[in-house]
């Protein structure tokens, strides 16, 4: 009895295997079937994703093709502001973005992954939803998304639109699994020059010019060139003005290199860039340079136009002769000498010295207004024939109506002067050396204008300094001296000779204290100077009533040089931060805010000067960047260190796509819409 239960046992332990082998053999076979199941659909998910941004870039440029068809006429206004076309928005809607969706839709190619496509203008808080014809295809509206858009475009006044392209993926075959990703891509479509589009580059087409980088500058940004050179090596230039070079490293591109060629793909290699992080290189069919010339004159028959004179310039022997023509209209307005007491004529005076050292020149038959015995103040308009010296020696000087003076002018402020809108048929001299100079509207002088001020701005109680409000022209030169001191200029500039901002290097232990704060955009028909002075954004309100920083955005026709930036000065913490090597809440340095282009040249050294743009820096000619890596104290040009990874470069620009989104009335416009790629999400 006992044999047949061990026998029972045996049947009953085998059958019991056969389970537990059976049952992990399914479970292999389930995992195995589960495991190819998950691979099928990531693949599929994969491949979904691939195809969908392959119809996102179509659907760009479907939309940079269609956008050649727009009419960009801008209507201006009485008072001499410009405004979009009343058709442009319908324009843009109906005959491009709507079209696009459409052509995507409607491609058999794409319909099975489509699950739905729209475009959301985003340009305000009055959110646009753009949906192709076939209702089935369009996402729809959510409403938590409306009035929720970051930006402030006015689309009044700015043909700048900010798109966002949203698609919904959806998995043609449903065996593979639930498979869904919305796509988003930003782009935005400016009239304004490609230039802006970069952090630096050049345009040249000449193989003998073109971007030159040598050592290493750090460029955060896209760059844009047809011909490219890369050196190790960095030049600088000594106290005795000869040329010298130290050995560096590579640049540093932190984005995309740009060019309407393949010639700078042989210097794309590893060698040639910092920690072997070479750029992609894409090509931008639609770079649009500005007509320097013709935006110039329309730039100055409109600020004279807003200055109520009828002299216009329509080729460029106007804008040469322009300074006479001009000097002889102001005069012409001059009818009659303002009889009052406070102008008295003078024989013979000197001329009031600068801030840099006293004048020997005489002026004759001249006239002189001094607040020596008591407050000053015009409650008309203002008219003098000949030269004028005004100076505010004990109290202040208030015109509240016009000034115009048929002759040379000297404004002189010790205390505060006031002013409204100031025409000159010769030079205009304004001189600070204390208190507040503010112009509230213009300033025209056919002649030169100098602007000058060392008023201590540091620990007067008083806001001293010079603050110029209104658009300035001047028919020659004009330079600007901030000595110690601060300016700011929240106005529009042309300057018919060299334009020049200048400080000095007196007062710097601790940082650049020559300062002059900008909302401007400048056109100078000449070379243009910046040197030893810090350029900072001019705050301001917008046309939507939101606060903005301003910068400056220099146009220069011929050589660019700026020179002399925080000098031998260091960042208080030269070790260079992770990617994209930018300064981390740095208070030494300040960067320039601003972005420079120059018909001509362009030569800039990250050496002893220390160079931190935030903006761009672009030559339609030759660019050269010279920069170190320095690894410690730059004490002068004479004990230059040798570069070093993982500290902070000499040469930054870090680009500020902002300017394209400001709306800003005084920048050159192109006939037509380009786009800029911006953010690209995945969810």
């Amino acid at each position: 009895m006992k044999k047949l239960n061990e026998q029972g046992n045996a049947l009953l332990t085998v059958l019991l295997v056969s389970i537990v082998f059976t049952t992990i053999g399914l479970a292999i076979v389930a995992s195995s079937i589960s495991g190819a199941k998950r691979v099928e659909t990531r693949e599929s998910d994969i491949t979904i994703t691939f195809e969908s941004k392959k119809v996102l870039d179509e659907i760009t440029s479907t939309i940079a093709t269609r956008l050649n068809t727009l009419n960009l006429d801008m209507v201006k206004n009485s008072d001499g502001t410009y405004r979009v076309n009343s058709s442009f928005q319908g324009e843009l809607q109906n005959n491009v973005l709507i079209p696009s969706l459409n052509d995507i839709v409607n491609n058999t190619a794409y319909n099975a992954s489509i699950k739905c496509l729209s475009i959301k203008d985003i340009s305000n808080n009055d959110v646009v939803y753009l949906q192709p014809n076939t209702a089935e295809t369009a996402c729809a509206a959510s409403t938590e998304e409306k009035n929720t858009s970051s930006y402030s475009i006015n689309r009044n006044y700015d043909y700048t639109r900010v798109l966002e392209i949203v698609l919904v993926t959806n998995n043609p075959n449903e065996n593979e699994g639930d498979v869904t990703r919305t796509l988003k891509k930003k782009i935005i479509l400016s009239p304004l020059p490609s230039f802006l589009k970069y952090a630096a580059g050049s345009a040249s087409e000449d193989k003998n010019s073109g971007l030159f980088l040598n050592g290493s500058s750090n460029i955060n940004g896209n760059a844009f060139a047809n011909y490219l050179t890369i050196s190790k090596d960095a030049n600088y230039q000594d106290r005795a003005g000869k040329s010298r070079t130290v050995a560096s490293l590579p640049p540093s591109v932190n984005g995309d290199f740009y060019s309407t060629g393949a010639a700078i793909l042989e210097k794309l290699k590893e060698d040639n860039f910092y920690k072997k992080d070479v750029p992609d290189l894409k090509h931008d069919s639609q770079f649009i340079n500005i007509e320097y010339d013709q935006t110039l004159r329309d730039r100055i028959n409109t600020m004279l136009s807003n200055n109520a004179l009828t002299t216009t310039v329509s080729t460029t022997t106007d804008v040469t002769n322009l300074s006479a023509v001009l000097s002889k209209e102001i005069s012409s307005k001059v009818t009659a000498k303002t009889a009052l007491t406070d102008i008295v004529k003078t024989d013979t005076q000197q001329v009031p010295q600068s801030v840099v050292g006293d004048s020997l020149e005489k002026l004759e038959n001249g006239f002189t207004i001094d607040s020596k015995t008591g407050p000053v103040t015009f409650t008309e308009n203002v008219q003098i024939n000949g030269d004028v010296v005004i100076n505010s020696s004990n109290y202040p000087i208030t015109f509240e109506k016009d000034l115009i003076v048929n002759g040379n002018l000297y404004i002189v402020s010790n205390k505060n002067i006031s002013l409204q809108s100031v025409k000159t048929a010769g030079d205009l001299h304004l001189i600070n050396f204390g208190g507040n100079v503010t112009a509230w509207a213009d300033l025209v002088a056919a002649g030169k204008i100098v602007i000058e001020s060392d008023a201590d701005t540091t620990t007067s109680s008083v806001s001293n300094g010079v603050k110029l409000n209104g658009d300035i022209f001047a028919g020659k030169t004009l330079s600007i001296r901030p000595l110690n001191t601060e300016m700011d200029l929240n106005s529009n500039i042309i300057s018919l000779g060299a334009f020049t901002v200048k400080g000095d290097e007196k007062g710097e232990a601790d940082g650049e204290n020559d300062i002059v704060r900008f909302n401007s955009v400048v056109y100078s028909n000449a070379e243009s100077f910046i040197s030893n002075v810090n350029i900072i954004g001019l705050p301001y309100t917008n046309k939507l009533n939101k606060s903005e920083e301003g910068q400056l955005i220099l146009l220069s026709k011929d050589r660019l040089t700026i020179t002399r930036m925080n000098e031998f000065n260091n960042y208080s913490d030269m070790n260079e931060p992770s990617y994209p090597y930018l300064p981390i809440e740095e208070k030494n340095i300040q960067p320039l805010k601003a972005f420079f282009y120059t018909e001509k040249d362009a030569e800039l050294y990250g050496v002893g000067s220390l160079f931190y743009i935030k903006g761009g820096i672009f030559a339609k000619n030759s660019l050269e960047i010279n920069a170190i890596r320095a690894n410690r104290v730059v004490k002068n040009i004479e004990n230059v260190p040798l570069s070093s990874e993982d500290y902070m470069s000499r040469f930054i620009v870090d680009y500020d796509q902002d300017v394209l989104l400001k709306g800003i009335d005084a920048l050159p416009i192109v006939d037509r819409l380009q786009i800029i790629p911006d953010d690209f999400v995945i969810q």
